[in-house]
């Protein structure tokens, strides 16, 4: 019994993976891009499996979404994205994070939706700021703006909080809301 439920993991990380692979080469699914704001839908995908599969299968799940993230960059020409240190290791960590918290909310009497909300603002907090720290650190702003990424700090700023804002309260009403809808299911076969 034990092996067919390791099985069941595995095979819905796969199915979970192969997800993440659709959203991020489906324009308008993984990536929603409005101008100049890009705001990601994928890291819905990673928190939810996280919280459905734990904190292990939570970092492979991130570790493909950094994947495909690198492939995107280069893909795309994005070059600050095509390091692994901005892409893969933060989205690793996210998956990783969300995982985390759901289990030791899970062991309080914190209630479920209100455990899932904290996983999924953990999760997003935490893709947010690794990455934007990760693009501090080794350049990347310079990069993507030039010189002008200097002078244009608070319009950089405000689009940034304004795509992390969306991805928060994005991730946050849906997570727990997928998780609930499905638990019955996941409890039965995982």
């Amino acid at each position: 019994m034990k092996e067919k439920k390791k099985l069941v993991r595995l095979v819905m990380c796969a199915l979970f993976a192969a997800l993440i692979v659709v959203m991020t080469f489906t324009p308008y699914l993984g990536y929603i891009t409005v101008g100049v704001i890009e705001i990601t839908t994928i890291h819905i995908a990673v928190i939810f499996g996280a919280c459905v599969l734990g904190p292990k299968y939570g970092a492979v799940l991130g570790a493909v979404w950094g994947a495909t993230c690198i492939m995107r960059a280069f893909q795309f020409g994005i070059i600050p994205f095509q390091n692994p240190l901005v892409s893969l290791l933060p989205r690793l960590i996210v998956g990783l994070v969300a995982g985390l918290v759901f289990r030791l909310l899970s062991k309080t009497k914190c209630k479920k939706p209100i455990s899932l909300g904290l996983s999924a603002l953990a999760g997003t907090v935490t893709n947010t700021v690794l990455v934007l720290s990760s693009l501090q650190l080794f350049g990347g702003f310079t990069t993507l703006f030039g010189e002008s990424a200097k002078a244009l700090d608070v319009i950089i700023g405000t689009l940034i909080s304004t795509n992390g804002l969306i991805e928060l309260v994005s991730a946050v009403i849906v997570v727990p809301t997928l998780y609930m809808a499905t638990e019955k299911y996941f409890k039965t076969k995982i």
